[in-house]
C-alpha cells in the first residue's frame, strides 16, 4: 500500500514523497527513509526498491530532495549535499510521527551520492538503528580524478574556486562589480 505524503523541514520548506506500508501487518513496523542522491526523482527505481521492502514487512518513506521532482525549494535542482542530509534528518522525524512507524527501528538507504548522505548521518543521529549505502560516493574528489581527464583537472579545479569566491563575495554583501549591496548574507551556513 503507498500514499502520498508531505512534511515540512526545519527551514519550512514542505517535502513531499510515499509511504509505503507491507500489506500484511501487526503493529508498528520498521520503517526505512530513503532518497535519490543527486539529481534523481522517486519515480526514477526508488518505487521498485519500496515495494519489496514493504513485501518484506518494513514500511517505507520515499521522498524528493528539496529543489526536486515534487518538493518545494528554490531554486529548482540546486544540490547541496549539508541540506540533503539535513533533509535526511527531518524525514527521519516525520517517519518517527507515523503511527505505522516504529520510532525505534528506523533505518536509511540511499544510492551512490545519497549513499554517501547516509553514511554521515548514520554518524551523526543515533536514532538511526541501521545504514544501507549502495555504491555510496564516499569521495567526491576521489571520484572527480577518475572523471575528469589529467589536462582538465587544473582548469575544473580553478572554476570551482572562482565559484566558490563569488559565493563568499555574495554571502558578504558584494555584488558582482565588487560593489557593496545592503542585506548581508544570501544563505545562512548549515547548522543542523
Amino acid at each position: 500500500m503507498r500514499k502520498d505524503i508531505e512534511f515540512k523541514t526545519e527551514d519550512g520548506i514542505k517535502l513531499r514523497g510515499w509511504h509505503y506500508l507491507p500489506e500484511k501487518r501487526t503493529g508498528k513496523v520498521p520503517t526505512i527513509v530513503m532518497a535519490h542522491g543527486f539529481s534523481a526523482v522517486k519515480e526514477m527505481y526508488l518505487d521498485r526498491f519500496a515495494d519489496a521492502f514493504a513485501a518484506a514487512g518494513l514500511g517505507v518513506l520515499v521522498f524528493d530532495n528539496r529543489n526536486f521532482g515534487a518538493s518545494d525549494g528554490e531554486p529548482r535542482q540546486e544540490i547541496d549535499p549539508w541540506q540533503q542530509v539535513s533533509d535526511y534528518r527531518d524525514a527521519i522525524t516525520f517517519a518517527e510521527t507515523l503511527p505505522e512507524a516504529d520510532p525505534a527501528r528506523i533505518g536509511i538507504w540511499g544510492s551512490s551520492y545519497s549513499g554517501g548522505h547516509v553514511m554521515v548521518v548514520g554518524a551523526i543521529d543515533r536514532r538511526v538503528k541501521c545504514v544501507v549505502a549502495q555504491v555510496p560516493l564516499a569521495s567526491g574528489h576521489d571520484n572527480a580524478r577518475r572523471l575528469i581527464r589529467a589536462d582538465y583537472l587544473a582548469g575544473v579545479q580553478q572554476m570551482f574556486a572562482d565559484d566558490r569566491r563569488s559565493h563568499g563575495r555574495e554571502a558578504a554583501g558584494y555584488d558582482s562589480s565588487g560593489g557593496r549591496r545592503s542585506g548581508g548574507a544570501i544563505r545562512p551556513p548549515y547548522t543542523g
